[in-house]
């Protein structure tokens, strides 16, 4: 599910379905039943940020929904795109509201990424040195995106026990370039 992130949900979902072996779809948040997510383990959230860290208005909009589900049991993986460069010191803050609502659910929250390797001034997305979700930043690295998106689909397999395809999804060409 996403929320003004289409392109690279599209990606995320491909690496996932490759990685899980079974159909993936991304959803637009806008016009997802957001109460079908209680049926799936684990899931995975999307969100861009917009200009000073403000999430996009559907995902907004649609916090207090997520946050009132029951998500207990449920693991929860978080990805983000944001300009690092344009906006340093909010770089990908919209996953920290995301978070928090699947937190208010009851979710457990699972995927962290590196910070290392980025260049940003700050962000509600980071505990230490790791961000709570996947970072992409689609304005500045694109060249990284898919490089990314099939180590963190790696992450997850592990994390749920799920053992992943000899080759990684870039490297077989099934996540879009």
């Amino acid at each position: 599910m996403f929320g003004a992130t289409a392109a690279v949900a599209e990606k995320v979902a491909a690496a996932l379905t490759y990685a899980f072996d079974h159909a993936t779809t991304a959803h637009d948040v806008a016009w997802l039943d957001l109460a079908v997510l209680s049926r799936h383990d684990p899931i995975v959230l999307g969100s861009s940020t917009w200009n000073t860290g403000q999430l996009p208005s559907d995902w907004e909009a649609r916090l207090p929904e997520l946050a009132a589900l029951d998500l207990r049991g449920k693991r929860v993986a978080l990805f983000g795109t944001g300009d690092q460069r344009g906006y340093p010191d909010t770089f990908l803050d919209a996953l920290d509201d995301v978070a928090a609502a699947a937190g208010a659910a009851g979710a457990t929250l699972i995927g962290t990424w590196p910070a290392t390797g980025y260049r940003f001034t700050g962000s509600r997305a980071l505990r230490g040195d790791r961000l709570i979700g996947l970072g992409l930043d689609e304005d500045n690295e694109p060249e990284r995106t898919v490089e990314r998106v099939d180590a963190w689909v790696a992450r997850i397999a592990a994390e749920v026990g799920v053992a992943l395809p000899a080759a990684g999804a870039a490297a077989t060409g099934v996540v879009p370039r």
